[in-house]
């Protein structure tokens, strides 16, 4: 099996798969993964997959891009609290104002296909 690294991470999402790190000592999931618990230290992870869908915690437009994002503005960054772990940030699509998402909103992952890469977006469900 692949190690806990965020190149594993990123070819899972390839796959269109979510993964992440458990731990088989006190069960917490890490996202992205890693190879040690940071709640109880251990090394012996397991890979889970997880399931994509979940409630939004944060959310801002964006109205000045980074230079890799121009031609994209206004665009949507939302913390995603995932609804079998912990939380994970990324781009929204179908978000262009302020009020469209809102804190507690459902949301469902999407994989986009961007060049070589595969990104972890979200979309409302």
């Amino acid at each position: 099996m692949a190690e806990f690294t965020s190149k594993s991470y990123f070819d899972f999402l390839e796959e269109g798969r979510i993964m992440g790190s458990k731990c088989m000592s006190c069960g917490t999931v890490h996202l992205p993964p890693r190879p040690i618990c940071h709640d109880c230290g251990a090394t012996e992870m397991e890979w889970t997959e997880l399931g994509g869908e979940g409630v939004v915690q944060a959310v801002t437009v964006i109205n000045v891009p980074l230079s890799k994002m121009e031609g994209r503005c206004p665009y949507a960054v939302a913390v995603v609290k995932l609804d079998d772990c912990p939380s994970i940030s990324g781009l929204v699509h179908g978000v262009k104002e302020g009020g469209e998402l809102s804190i507690g909103d459902r949301v469902v992952a999407e994989f986009v296909k961007e060049g070589d890469k595969t990104t972890l977006c979200f979309r409302s469900s």
